[in-house]
């Protein structure tokens, strides 16, 4: 029934298993929902009656993936969070690295143990700070519009944007020297790494 297979499958797209794993659950889904289907049809219920109060017994798809997730990957936030802190990280300090040595190029790298640890406890209590105040919206206001998107990205073009009038830099080089201005390259690379994390690493279930 294709009704219930799209059903389903939005629930199973991503989860963290593979694919073999995944097609096991989405059967097995299906299976379950086409019993109470058949069982509510026994009893006098139509066809679309019996399929719509089947989905109302799951329950949201959406509501349903989260659980389940949940349970076949419990700290797969934190791992997400831990990625994307590395990859920010990491990404900054070969930026800062770059960028010092394209202005002037005969100093020295910034790069040391001391710079990386104090990049890395910055991103993780920035972020961190972020990631909770995301959960509790996302909690607070169960709607779609609340995403990474307007949740990390648009508030941070919005502050650029004043920065930006504000400081009024005439060059790159200002540009990059304003710390301000330069916020928005963390936010980038914390997105980028936590949502490459999500739909790639993220969909496949760990092994041991």
């Amino acid at each position: 029934m294709e009704v219930v297979k799209q059903y389903v499958g939005k629930i199973v797209s991503k989860l963290p298993v593979n694919d073999d794993e995944r097609a096991l659950i989405q059967e097995e889904m299906e299976n379950h929902l086409l019993e109470h289907i058949d069982e509510l049809r026994m009893v006098g219920y139509t066809e679309q009656q019996a399929v719509q109060l089947a989905l109302q017994s799951f329950g949201e798809a959406h509501n349903i993936e989260k659980e389940m997730k949940k349970v076949l990957f419990p700290h797969y936030k934190w791992i997400r969070f831990c990625v994307a802190i590395i990859f920010t990280t990491i990404a900054l300090s070969i930026s800062a690295h770059l960028f010092t040595k394209w202005i002037v190029p005969r100093n020295d790298s910034p790069l040391s143990i001391t710079f990386v640890m104090v990049l890395f406890i910055i991103c993780l209590g920035v972020f961190g700070i972020w990631e909770l105040f995301y959960n509790e919206v996302k909690k607070a206001y169960k709607t779609k519009c609340f995403n990474v998107t307007t949740i990390f990205i648009v508030p941070t073009l919005l502050y650029e944007t004043l920065v930006y009038w504000q400081l009024q830099p005439n060059t790159l080089e200002d540009w990059f020297y304003q710390d301000e201005l330069i916020i928005p390259l963390y936010v980038v690379y914390y997105v980028v790494g936590r949502q490459f994390y999500t739909y790639s690493i993220g969909k496949r279930k760990i092994r041991s």
